[in-house]
């Protein structure tokens, strides 16, 4: 009996002392114009504080779906600046191209390896997609590799971090350009080879894919020169850091180029 009357002898006093703090405050505000100041202030700062974390926390929900748009307006680029192309060949030529030279497709990558000899990927993309194995794989960062295998709803990606992989790449100031393999040690650096020894590259000079392939387009960046050494006293060999870091890849550009079956037509000709 005693425990109890102590208890609501205790919450009688904390709802006493509440109410007197309530009425203290309440005159401070009405009869002291710097107390006001401060107190309103501080009232508005934790509101504040308060809209502040809720906007981070509905950004964080919101990351996916940003990230989403981001790519589908990426790839509507892609394919924009494929038919600006295309439409300025036509005004120096007689011939119509009724389509652009590269297509693009977005996928997700659900598989990747940077760690063994021979790395690969997996895409959520397959043949119900239009995809088919010899099609190139890029990003808006450089160049990731060629579809090996497809299935209904995925494709397997060889990926150019893998030894006999080659991607033909060009200095952007010279026009300079040899093939850049993987030399298997780390993932975010390849060797650009038989650059002419009279061509001077100089650290932080970007490399480009060279446009002399059926698999990638022209001009994407790829990385840039960290060193360049004579090799077998006739060429130079170019340490070239990647743009892309294919550790943290996510979102890749499956890429057709629409004159490739005409071009191979082309080679099976030549005896």
């Amino acid at each position: 009996m005693n425990n109890r009357s102590g208890l609501l002898s205790t919450i009688s006093a904390i709802l006493l002392f509440l109410v007197l703090a309530s009425l203290s405050i309440l005159l401070v505000v009405e009869n002291g114009v710097v107390q006001r100041f401060r107190i309103l202030g501080t009232a508005r700062d934790i509101q504040a504080w308060g809209w502040t974390r809720t906007s981070n926390i509905s950004s964080f929900f919101n990351l996916r779906s940003e990230n989403e748009r981001l790519v589908a307006e990426n790839l509507l680029l892609q394919q924009r600046l494929a038919r600006y192309q295309a439409a300025d060949r036509q005004l120096d030529s007689a011939v119509f191209l009724v389509e652009p030279d590269f297509s693009y497709l977005s996928a997700t990558i659900v598989k990747n390896t940077v760690d063994r000899q021979h790395n690969h990927l997996v895409i959520d993309r397959g043949s119900k997609d239009g995809v088919e194995p010899g099609l190139g794989v890029i990003t808006a960062r450089g160049v990731v590799g060629i579809i090996g295998a497809v299935s209904d709803h995925y494709a397997y990606v060889i990926s150019v971090l893998g030894a006999g992989q080659t991607v033909s790449a060009k200095l952007a100031g010279s026009g300079a350009f040899g093939p850049m393999t993987w030399p298997g040690i780390r993932p975010d650096r390849m060797l650009l080879q038989e650059i002419p020894v009279h061509v001077q590259a100089a650290p932080g000079d970007t490399v480009l894919t060279s446009g002399y392939s059926t698999i990638y387009p022209p001009d994407i960046p790829v990385g840039s020169v960290v060193t360049a050494r004579v090799s077998q006293g006739s060429s130079q060999e170019l340490d070239v850091a990647l743009f892309e870091d294919f550790r943290t890849l996510h979102t890749v550009y499956v890429v057709r180029n629409n004159h490739q079956p005409e071009i191979e037509e082309l080679y099976e000709q030549v005896p």
